[in-house]
């Protein structure tokens, strides 16, 4: 996965770059607080994962989402055989 430029509050990976979602970010907690969190482009917003916790780096945060990326799997259709 790939990630854009970082900022000091905000940072997101590259569209298209994932395998499940749109794209994943990492965010601080207010303006230059202490800690990030993580969160995903899904459902037509961005979702903050609150249960991942909060990490420490924005490193430790981005090498979350992409372990999370790696062994996540999602369903898309599901077909019936008749």
């Amino acid at each position: 996965m790939k990630w854009n430029k970082p900022t000091k509050q905000f940072q997101a990976s590259r569209r298209g770059t994932s395998l499940v979602h749109d794209y994943y970010f990492i965010t601080t907690i207010g303006a230059g607080g202490k800690g990030w969190l993580v969160g995903y482009r899904g459902f037509s917003t961005q979702i903050v994962m609150h249960s991942a916790g909060i990490f420490e780096s924005a490193q430790e945060a981005r090498k979350y989402c992409e372990g999370l990326d790696r062994k996540t799997f999602i369903i898309e259709e599901v077909r019936a055989v008749v």
